[in-house]
């Protein structure tokens, strides 16, 4: 008897873990929202090309364009890079404008 009860209880649990997924599970957001490019139709879920729908996408910002970093070599003292000097404190900064031109 004492079998019995446990199996119940293990089969209760395993349908009760199977089942809590699609409890919490969320309705398809492509009923009201359609990409970038794309419009609903009158079926839900389903989207086709054509103005409108989502957000526009994101540009990406190309970099200024320029003649890379501006590296001063200064023999009596520190050098420097854009006008920060490459003292101890900005090695950093320096090695990092100097790197990406």
């Amino acid at each position: 008897m004492v079998n019995l009860k446990r199996g119940v209880v293990v089969f209760g649990c395993a349908v009760a873990f199977v089942a809590a997924p699609l409890v919490v599970v969320s309705p398809a957001s492509a009923d009201s929202e359609c990409p970038w490019g794309t419009k609903p139709t009158r079926f839900d879920g389903v989207c086709i090309s054509g103005a409108g729908g989502g957000p526009a996408p994101v540009i990406p910002v190309p970099p200024p364009a320029g003649g890379g970093a501006n590296i001063v070599n200064n023999p009596n003292g520190f050098d420097t890079v854009n006008g920060v000097p490459c003292t101890p404190e900005h090695y950093g900064a320096c090695y990092g404008m100097s790197q990406n031109g």
